[in-house]
């Protein structure tokens, strides 16, 4: 019989690091800042960069994917979606079931891996919220093909992950420049000497593996899964504003702060090149046209509100 993605080595490492990571209080792991009461204030601190405008967020079916402890999955809720979490890690998934029972807001939490939405029949989303987090499985072509199958036509991802050149030179600084710890066409985890992820006074040694993506290869996997992409961002810590990010780490607003950072440190490379990328998609209808018949597409037409923001406020990677 063959096993399920879901159980395989990769997952099982990874999952075993994040609850770790989860057990320790890392901030990626648990929701930063608190969110405003107002309705217009709360959808600015869940997409500050407006990347889903013109859409109507009530009664839209959302899945936050790999979207365990933080904001996202309860904020979508609190706004009137249907929304659906799916983690891999059961710390993760505790930390928003306990943040939805607080605020009184309807989650529904699913433990897996985000290779393996089987558990979803074709077209059960709206849209699907994921963030910084394909980095850590080796074949994104998998997850890719998972959404564009659980995605209704019309509907939107929204993704964003690690910069693959910029992840392949963290570490590498050798007193007058940095290098490469991996050629850019390799496939395999990027190797990283020390595994501690470190904020502030906590410190954690979690080896988790991570994978630096090409651009061209999550862009042609969109194409294969039937998503159209019609946003593309290149972004980093220093350009972010530090008022509304969602999940946003003590260490990033440092970061925004700085104009001098520490020679070589990962904080000045990412002056020189961006720490994150980013990406809008939709799901052509049938016929593949998708001309005028998405979801975002009627919301924006309906609303006359146009796409905007060219700024991104992701979660950063923990200093090696």
């Amino acid at each position: 019989m063959t096993r399920r993605v879901a159980i395989d080595d990769v997952a099982r490492h990874n999952q075993r690091m994040w609850d770790r990571l989860a057990a320790a209080g890392i901030p990626y792991t648990r929701p930063q800042g608190t969110p405003p009461k107002t309705r217009a204030a709360k959808r600015r601190f869940l997409d500050p960069n407006d990347r889903l405008a013109g859409m109507p967020l009530d009664g839209q079916r959302v899945l936050a994917l790999a979207g365990g402890g933080g904001w996202h999955p309860v904020l979508f809720a609190e706004l009137g979606a249907d929304t659906t979490v799916l983690d891999i890690s059961a710390r993760q998934l505790k930390t928003v079931r306990e943040l939805a029972r607080s605020r009184d807001a309807k989650v529904r939490v699913v433990q897996g891996d985000m290779r393996d939405l089987s558990g979803f029949a074709d077209g059960s989303f709206d849209i699907v919220w994921h963030s910084h987090s394909i980095v850590f499985v080796p074949d994104a072509h998998r997850v890719i093909g998972e959404v564009g199958r659980v995605l209704a036509p019309g509907g939107v991802y929204r993704a964003s992950t690690m910069h693959p050149v910029t992840l392949r030179m963290y570490g590498t600084w050798n007193g007058t420049g940095w290098g490469f710890t991996q050629s850019y066409f390799e496939d395999g985890a990027v190797p990283f000497e020390d595994a501690t992820w470190e904020f502030d006074d906590v410190k954690v040694d979690a080896p988790t593996l991570e994978y630096g993506h090409r651009i061209s290869d999550l862009i042609n996997a969109c194409a294969a899964a039937g998503l159209v992409v019609d946003g593309f961002w290149e972004t980093t810590p220093g350009e972010i504003s530090t008022k509304v990010p969602l999940r946003a780490l003590s260490r990033e607003r440092l970061i925004a702060e700085r104009d001098d950072p520490e020679a070589g440190s990962d904080d000045a490379l990412e002056r020189y090149l961006p720490a994150f990328i980013e990406w809008r998609a939709r799901k052509l209808s049938p016929g593949g046209s998708g001309s005028g018949t998405s979801t975002a597409e009627r919301s924006r037409k309906a609303s006359g509100t146009r796409r905007g923001g060219s700024r991104t406020s992701p979660r950063q990677r923990p200093s090696r």
